[in-house]
Order: structure tokens, then C-alpha cells, then sequence
């Protein structure tokens, strides 16, 4: 029994010698991994470059693997746990940190802006702005430093238009041809596990990739301000909701807002209202379901792919005119904590009926116009100058004739579309002076006159 109890108390003893010597052990380490350097001052690369960054604490420890990265904004590279830092796609300042246990060391990183880019054969020229990187390929026109002046520009308004302040920066591409437009579009949309829609579109937001691609052959260099507000509403509505909610935001909101906000009081806004009332009182307005659906919208061609964006315009006006666009926006931050749109409707607005506004909506859009047939201008036209005349609820395919009277005039014959609209646009061509427009349709005569 003696020897038993000095073994067992042996035992106690030595775990209480390896028990201290442990304790010693850790302060000491933890006294001596007190400071971690990097060995580089800083780090500056262009996008895509490669560079190893060299760490370790102040007494030769802890091994490479040992270590931590990280860095802030994230957006401006990644590093492995060798410290392999890849610079990211898009410029910017920021702090790349190593760290182990509670010590750490951080030095400035800088990915600067590349003078230019080569993309699967297209040559871009770069400028970076405050807000973005910007592309231009070098077939395009107005040049890189023009292209960033109107991205910050029309940046800026769309911000302040939708009280949505930029929370990381972005890329845009403008592209000189509709083939380099679809080439770029494949190669900056690789990360899609099917490619981008840019079908009939002259351009494009990415969301996964956060970028806007132009393609200015099919834009007029008057309207690429146009384009660039349409697509930096997406970026700025993904932006609101968050990548993995930007599906609940029923294609009809994000594209008519969108809509809205690329055009103006004038030739575009107008064509757009006309249509859309035209289109209703035919009975042939799409549905807010049919408009919903992103398949079903990428899926149309044609006028129907045309004029769907009229129609989500005017849908989206009148859910601003009902619960006002700081009403919209709040639901919009509902559905970013990954609400549905109508049951983020319904919290944000308890007394709006979503499905009696659907229901309504054909009415609302053909009351948008005091009678049918009629004829109506506004100022513009597709290519910046002018004036743009529309007649609307004639019958669909039936012959038309206009005339025009004044510094030049022309007789001209067509046929009214599937939507009961017959447009002529008196643009650059035309001699300034007043123009009197007359449409004969069936028997009946539309006469109206402007000056461009």
C-alpha cells in the first residue's frame, strides 16, 4: 500500500513540473511572437500581376504556412497562405496584413491603373477614375479620358437620382463594334455558368462581375450617356439589394426604373408612353407576370423586345406615382435581407394591393392618352436633334402615308406596326424651320406641327 501512494504522488508531481514548464513555455512564446514584419515596404501591381510577400515574427518563427492574409478593400486582390499576392482586376489603395496569433504587420498595397488592356484581340485604352475603371477600345470614339469624364458624370446623377452612395469601385468597357461587344461580353462574363444575355442590346451589366460593357457602334456618341444610366441603375439597384437578391427584383421594376432613368423629357419618354397606350388599348399590353419573368424577357426579339421596356417604364411609374420612389427603395431594402418583392411590398406598404395593381395596370397605361387614334411630337430623335412625331391606335398593318411640309419636304408610305404606332423621326437630315406632318391612314388624316 506504501509504495503505491509515493507512485501516485510521483505522478501528481511530475504533471505538476511539466504542467509549469508548459506555462513557462507559452509566455515565453507568446512574449517572443509579439511582432510579425513584412519584409516589403509596400506593394504596387498592375491587375492580374503576381508578386510573394515575405513575413515572419521578430525570433525567426512562425513559418510561412503558420501565417494569415488579408486584405482590405478585398476588391484589390487575394493572397495564398504562401503569401502569393494576385493583384485584382480593378485600381485602388488599400492594406495588406499578415498575421499570427494576436500579432500582426501591415504595409500599403496599390493596384495601379494599366495604360491599356488587351481582351481576346480587342485593345482598350484605360483611364481610372474616382469611381471607376473605365475601358475604351481604342476603335471606339471620344477616347479614355472622355469615356471617365462621363462614367463619373452620370455616375454621380444616377447616385443622387436613386440615394444610393457607390460602395466599391466598378469597371466599364465601351466597345468599338458589335463584334468586339459580344467577344468582350463572353470573356468578362466567364464567371457565368451560362453566358450573359446581351441579345439585340448595344449594352450590358454583369452583377456577378460587377461590370458595364457599351457598345458604342450601335449608340450614338450623344447617346452613350443614355446606355451608361440604364446599366448603372442595375449596378446600383444589385448594388441596394446585394448579389444573391437582384433575382427578386421583378425584371418589370429593374429594367423600367432603369428605363426611367436613362431617358429624359423628350422624344424617348414620350415614344415610350405613346406606345405603351397604344399597346393597351389594343389589348396588347404584356402582363406584369409576363414582364416578371427574366426568361420570358430575354426570350422576346424585335418590337416585343423593344417595346417590353416601354411597357416596364410606365409600370414602374405609376408604382412610383402610388407609393413614391423612397417607397420603392424601401421595399427594395426588405428584399436585400432576401424577402420576396410582394411580401417586401407588403411589409414596407401594409395598404397596397399588389395583385389589384397587375390587374389594373392595362387601364391605368391606355388612360394614359385622352383618345384614339391620334398624333402627337416631342422634341428629338434617336440621334440627338429634331423632333420625333408619333401617330398611335391606327390599325396594325394598315397603309400609312405622311407627308412632310416646310424647309424640306417628303412623301413617304408604310404600314402601321403590330401596335397600332407609326413614328417618323425628323432628325439631322432635316433643315432647321417649322415642319408641318401630315399622316393619312384608312380615310382618316392626322396633321400636327412643330419645329425642330
Amino acid at each position: 500500500m506504501t509504495s503505491v501512494a509515493v507512485r501516485s504522488g510521483g505522478r501528481r508531481r511530475a504533471i505538476g513540473v511539466i504542467l509549469v514548464v508548459l506555462i513557462l513555455l507559452t509566455g515565453f512564446i507568446s512574449a517572443r511572437a509579439a511582432t510579425v514584419t513584412i519584409q516589403e515596404g509596400r506593394v504596387a501591381l498592375e491587375p492580374g500581376e503576381i508578386l510573394t510577400v515575405h513575413a515572419q515574427a521578430s525570433w525567426g518563427l512562425p513559418l510561412r504556412d503558420a501565417l494569415s492574409w488579408s486584405v482590405l478593400p478585398s476588391f484589390l486582390g487575394t493572397v495564398d497562405e504562401r503569401g502569393g499576392f494576385h493583384a485584382g482586376e480593378m485600381s485602388g489603395s488599400g492594406t495588406l496584413t499578415a498575421q499570427f496569433g494576436s500579432a500582426s504587420a501591415e504595409i500599403p498595397v496599390t493596384v495601379t491603373c494599366p495604360k491599356g488592356a488587351l481582351i481576346q484581340g480587342v485593345r482598350f485604352d484605360v483611364s481610372c477614375g474616382r469611381i471607376a475603371d473605365v475601358y475604351v477600345d481604342v476603335s471606339a470614339s471620344g477616347g479614355a479620358e472622355h469615356a471617365r469624364d462621363e462614367v463619373e458624370r452620370e455616375a454621380d446623377r444616377v447616385s443622387r437620382d436613386l440615394q444610393i452612395v457607390a460602395d466599391r469601385r466598378f469597371r466599364v468597357y465601351y466597345v468599338g463594334s458589335t463584334a468586339a461587344f459580344g467577344t468582350t461580353i463572353a470573356w468578362l462574363g466567364r464567371g457565368f455558368s451560362t453566358g450573359p444575355q446581351v441579345r439585340e442590346s448595344d449594352a450590358a451589366y454583369l452583377d456577378l462581375e460587377d461590370i458595364i460593357a457599351i457598345d458604342q457602334s450601335q449608340t450614338s456618341i450623344t447617346q452613350t450617356a443614355q446606355a451608361l444610366r440604364h446599366e448603372l441603375t442595375h449596378r446600383f439597384l444589385r448594388q441596394l439589394v446585394g448579389y444573391t437578391n437582384v433575382a427578386k427584383i421583378p425584371t418589370w421594376l429593374n429594367e423600367g426604373l432603369a428605363f426611367l432613368e436613362e431617358s429624359e423629357p423628350g422624344w424617348l419618354r414620350t415614344e415610350a408612353r405613346v406606345v405603351s397606350a397604344s399597346s393597351a388599348h389594343l389589348g396588347k399590353l404584356p402582363s406584369l407576370a409576363t414582364l416578371s419573368d427574366l426568361d420570358a424577357w430575354n426570350d422576346r426579339t424585335g418590337l416585343d423586345h423593344l417595346y417590353q421596356y416601354y411597357a416596364a417604364a410606365q409600370a414602374a411609374q405609376l408604382l412610383i406615382d402610388d407609393i413614391t420612389l423612397a417607397g420603392v427603395l424601401r421595399v427594395l431594402k426588405i428584399v436585400s435581407s432576401g424577402v420576396s418583392f410582394p411580401k417586401a411590398l407588403a411589409q414596407a406598404v401594409p395598404d397596397f394591393d399588389y395583385t389589384a395593381f397587375g390587374s389594373r395596370l392595362s387601364d391605368r397605361v391606355a388612360a394614359l392618352l385622352p383618345a384614339y387614334p391620334g398624333i402627337t411630337v416631342a422634341p428629338g430623335s434617336p440621334d440627338g436633334t429634331g423632333i420625333t412625331v408619333i401617330a398611335y391606335g391606327l390599325t396594325p398593318s394598315a397603309l400609312a402615308t405622311v407627308a412632310t411640309s416646310g424647309p424640306l419636304e417628303r412623301v413617304a408610305a408604310g404600314r402601321v406596326d403590330p401596335y397600332g404606332i407609326y413614328v417618323k423621326y425628323l432628325g439631322a437630315e432635316w433643315p432647321a424651320g417649322e415642319y408641318r406632318v401630315t399622316l393619312e391612314s384608312e380615310g382618316r388624316r392626322f396633321e400636327v406641327t412643330a419645329a425642330r
